[in-house]
C-alpha cells in the first residue's frame, strides 16, 4: 500500500507539471533545437530550474555557462556545470549507472575528491542521442566516496555523498559541482595532472552539456526556459522515466 501511494504521488506530480506546461504555452523545444538546449562549448542555453510546487528543495546556486559564482563574484571563465546544495545535503544519483572513477582532486581551492558515473542511454529510457552520459561530482569528501569501486552499479536516487566545500576549506560556501558529458561510443579515460597537482580525466569524444537539458528529458522545457525539476521519491516507479531526476533533496513545506 505504501509503495502504491508513492507511485500515485509521482503520477499526480507529473500531472501537475503537465498542467503547468499547458498554461505556460508552447514548449521551448519547438523554439530551440537540441543543439541550443545542450549548450555545446559552454554556451548559454536559457534553461533554468523550476522547483516543484509545495516542496522546499535544496537549490542550484550557479548555472551552466554562468559567469557568476556561488558567492556572487565574477568567474574567470564560464561555468562548466551547475553548483548547488546546502552543507551536508545528500547528493542523489540522477539516474542508474556505473561507477567510472573515484579520485582525489584539486581544482585550485585545495584537496577534495571527485566521482564519475557513466549512464547508458537505455538506462535513462532515451531512444535517441549519444550512447553514454557522464555525471561528474566535484568538491566531495573522499571519506564519503572511498567505499565506491570502479564497476559498482548505482541506482537512481542512491545517496552518493554529502554536499561539502571546495578544497575542504570552510572559507568557501558549500556546493556540489555537477558536470554532464555526452559520449557517442568510447568511454575510455586518459588521466592528466593540473597545475594544482590534482588528477583529471580527458576523453576526445566527450562533450559538455547543460545538466538541465538532461533534467528536462521527461518533461520538455517551457517557452521561457523553465525546467520542472523532478525530485527523487523513494519507492516510486521510474521504469519509464526519461533522463535525470534532481540530485538534491526536496521536502514538503511546513
Amino acid at each position: 500500500m505504501q509503495k502504491r501511494s508513492r507511485k500515485l504521488s509521482l503520477a499526480l506530480f507529473a500531472l501537475a507539471i503537465g498542467s503547468i506546461r499547458a498554461s505556460e504555452g508552447q514548449a521551448l523545444t519547438t523554439q530551440k533545437s537540441d543543439l541550443d538546449l545542450k549548450g555545446y562549448g559552454i554556451t548559454v542555453t536559457g534553461l533554468k530550474p523550476k522547483y516543484p510546487p509545495g516542496l522546499n528543495c535544496s537549490p542550484l546556486t550557479s548555472l551552466y555557462a554562468s559567469w557568476i559564482d556561488v558567492d556572487g563574484s565574477r568567474r574567470d571563465e564560464p561555468h562548466s556545470g551547475v553548483d548547488g546544495g546546502r552543507f551536508g545535503d545528500p547528493i542523489l544519483a540522477p539516474g542508474p549507472g556505473t561507477v567510472k572513477a573515484v579520485w582525489h582532486a584539486n581544482w585550485g581551492w585545495g584537496p577534495d575528491a571527485a566521482l564519475l558515473i557513466v549512464h547508458r542511454r537505455a538506462e535513462l529510457n532515451m531512444t535517441e542521442g549519444p550512447e553514454f552520459y557522464f555525471s561528474e561530482f566535484d568538491h566531495l569528501r573522499y571519506a564519503d566516496i572511498s567505499h565506491l569501486n570502479i564497476g559498482d552499479k548505482i541506482a537512481r536516487g542512491e545517496k552518493l555523498a554529502r554536499v561539502f566545500v571546495p578544497g575542504s576549506d570552510r572559507e568557501y560556501l558549500p556546493e556540489v559541482h555537477w558536470e554532464v558529458w555526452e559520449l557517442e561510443h568510447n568511454t575510455d579515460l586518459t588521466w592528466r595532472t593540473n597545475k594544482s597537482g590534482g588528477r583529471y580525466w580527458t576523453n576526445d569524444t566527450a562533450r559538455l552539456i547543460d545538466p538541465l537539458y538532461m533534467l528536462s528529458r521527461n518533461s520538455p522545457p517551457a517557452e521561457n526556459g523553465d525546467v520542472a525539476l523532478m525530485p527523487f521519491l523513494n519507492g516510486s516507479d521510474y521504469d519509464e522515466f526519461r533522463g535525470f531526476t534532481y540530485i538534491l533533496p526536496c521536502h514538503k513545506r511546513g
